[in-house]
């Protein structure tokens, strides 16, 4: 049978039909409804909520899929960047926050649910170190007026995590003083990349919508595939 049924044996829905999910959360509705070859629509009201569902149907689907999918509601230009992030409700400037930390992060970074006093993060996310442990990204989001003493802050505050790189998302753009400090602050060194990565980088919210900048480190899952690819190249090799 190519329909869902409820408990009584009643098929709900065929091949084709449109499934609304008014509340979808991490995405399950949406996700069986993809895979049982169902349109459907799924509405949160928070972009987390909207990111977790991307990368389970990516994970689940393949990259591919989400080419097909309307996204509305989210910044797309600098316009409406600037209206989601210069609202007056705190609660939808931090939509904002999560909306730039999760797109530059391609939805792999996790947002800093701590209420009060953040320490200046407003996302995590991780890389590989080494076969066996994993670094630390802190990403930090400004929407106002940005100075190069934001950069030491930051600075400061990967120290205090221990984090290996710090990443300032700005809606304005950074001052000569802001890009000069942030080279001032060093390198680090990727076994799995040939080129250093400047410790603290700074990113616009122009640059993540015009260029689709996104995060560049060898990310844990990335790593794992890359290593199981040569792995099975290596076998064929052996194979032949």
């Amino acid at each position: 049978m190519d329909g869902s049924i409820n408990l009584s044996g009643e098929q709900l829905s065929k091949v084709g039909d449109v499934i609304l999910d008014a509340y979808c959360g991490c995405g399950t509705t949406v996700a069986v409804s993809q895979r049982l070859d169902r349109q459907w629509i799924g509405i949160d009201i928070t972009y987390q909520s909207i990111s977790l569902i991307l990368k389970r149907l990516e994970d689940s689907f393949g990259a591919a899929i989400l080419d097909n999918i309307k996204i509305s509601g989210i910044p797309k230009d600098m316009e409406s960047a600037k209206a989601l992030a210069l609202k007056k409700d705190d609660r939808t400037r931090k939509e904002f926050e999560k909306w730039a930390v999760l797109t530059y992060s391609n939805n792999r970074a996790t947002i800093n649910q701590k209420k009060g006093a953040d320490k200046g993060i407003d996302g995590i996310a991780y890389f590989k170190k080494n076969a066996d442990e994993n670094e630390k990204v802190i990403l930090q989001v400004k929407s106002g007026n940005v100075k190069s003493g934001d950069i030491r802050d930051l600075l400061g505050t990967i120290t205090t995590e221990g984090a290996a790189i710090g990443i300032l998302i700005t809606l304005k753009a950074p001052t000569k003083d802001m890009i000069k400090a942030a080279k001032e602050a060093g390198i680090y060194q990727s076994i799995y990349r040939s080129n250093p990565m400047d410790k603290i980088q700074i990113v616009t919210i122009e640059e993540i919508i015009e260029t689709e900048k996104r995060l560049d480190v060898p990310l844990p899952e990335e790593v794992l595939r890359s290593a199981e690819k040569q792995k099975l190249v290596k076998q064929i090799e052996l194979d032949i």
